[in-house]
């Protein structure tokens, strides 16, 4: 069992069940059914573009810069992509998708990308400090928001919006914990992230500014239908990653951010689930 759960962390499953667990929350606070189909596509697509970044860091890192080594010491990282790709062309077929959705999120993903690539022409990339995190926060508050309602981001209701920039600041909360973990070895590797760019007592600044925002946006949600159980759900998560913040100036292990940390998004989701099926007044 231990070697299944290491398995499920270290290959990004884990992370891609959040994934689609964020989506599934998504259409719990519009108050819509979100297809199992749909939510199965996000999975697959989180958990192919995760094993993707991984292989191609690896590449791009490495000394031998050679395909074999690489498929030799990860051969299921290979297998889980591949089975991903699979799974997300199956599910495609079975409901109605946004191109535009679909062709932002891909661009974003390849643009997140370009830091690691091997290639030097790029290596000026590396030193726009708030691109990694700023990106992939967007990046998951797109596919998470914006794919499950299946709109257009230049269509979004009122609702929807809160919900995406909502979505965004906390993404962003858990993104630049991960950057601060990280600072050590974008360092060396040259790579810049917000927890480089800034000396830590404008980053903890950052994180309050965000938090506020987070909570303040949670605040409007109640204007728009959302039940207050739910805004109070939703503030309890940001009060708790508040506090994973502050744990993680000490130093901590690979469980404390690959399940700690990423099961944040899980728990957010379970927790919105649980307010909106029970009433507690």
């Amino acid at each position: 069992m231990r070697r299944l759960f290491q398995f499920i962390l270290s290959h990004s499953i884990f992370i891609a069940f959040c994934a689609a667990a964020l989506s599934f929350q998504t259409g719990q606070l519009m108050g819509i059914a979100v297809s199992g189909y749909l939510l199965s596509f996000i999975f697959f697509g989180v958990l192919a573009g995760y094993n993707a970044y991984w292989l191609i860091s690896r590449y791009s890192f490495s000394s031998t810069h050679s395909f074999r080594s690489l498929f030799a010491t990860s051969p299921y990282s290979f297998f889980v992509l591949i089975s991903a790709l699979l799974g997300m062309l199956f599910c495609l077929i079975y409901f109605y998708w946004v191109l535009s959705n679909m062709l932002i999120a891909g661009i974003l993903f390849v643009l997140y990308l370009l830091p690691i690539l091997p290639f030097k022409q790029l290596k000026w990339i590396r030193r726009i400090g708030f691109l990694k995190t700023v990106l992939l926060a967007f990046t998951w508050a797109l596919i998470t928001t914006l794919i499950p309602l299946q709109v257009p981001i230049w269509a979004m209701g009122s609702l929807a919006s809160l919900v995406f920039i909502g979505r965004f600041l906390f993404m962003l909360l858990l993104c630049i914990i991960f950057d601060k973990r990280d600072e050590g070895v974008d360092k060396i590797r040259g790579l810049q992230s917000l927890a480089t760019l800034f000396r830590p007592l404008i980053l903890h600044f950052l994180i309050a500014v965000i938090f506020i925002g987070y909570i303040f946006i949670n605040y409007c949600m109640k204007g728009y239908g959302v039940k207050i159980v739910q805004v109070i759900a939703l503030t309890m998560i940001g009060l708790v990653t508040l506090i994973m913040y502050i744990v993680s100036m000490q130093k901590k292990g690979y469980l404390f951010y690959y399940f700690g940390v990423d099961g944040l998004m899980f728990f957010s989701a379970f927790l919105t689930w649980l307010a909106g099926k029970h009433c507690f007044v």
